[in-house]
């Protein structure tokens, strides 16, 4: 059903496409393939799209997360997120908004840091 209701509207837009064709003139039909070839001959002289650098973070994202790795290293067991958070934000001065991205980080950055049970992180 679908299938020949599409077709019926392809001839219809079909017979559309050839009144139209049959109305223009033959200086406008140059005239359109002029402008085909033209614009398959046109090339972009504009600069190349450049890629967005990517953003490196805070100077004090740096400072805090060098603060944690230490404080993480003294500690020889598991330590809780919010108890790091303190120690981190009384060393540094600089206020941490979410820890666990902030923690997702620099276990990117340093493997050694683990996270062995829900909100507690351990230096290896």
């Amino acid at each position: 059903m679908r299938l020949a209701h599409i077709d019926k509207h392809e001839r219809s837009i079909l017979r559309e496409f050839q009144l139209q064709r049959s109305k223009t003139s033959p200086s406008q039909v140059a005239f359109m393939e002029q402008a085909a070839n033209d614009v398959k001959t046109y090339r972009v002289t504009s600069k190349p799209i450049q890629k967005k650098k990517r953003r490196q973070g805070r100077a004090e994202s740096k400072a805090s997360r060098e603060a944690a790795l230490h404080i993480l290293k003294q500690q020889n067991k598991p330590m809780s997120s919010i108890n790091l958070k303190r120690r981190i934000e009384k060393e540094t001065g600089v206020h941490i908004s979410n820890m666990t991205s902030f923690m997702n980080t620099l276990m990117k950055t340093h493997p050694e840091v683990r996270k062995p049970y829900r909100g507690q992180y351990i230096v290896i």
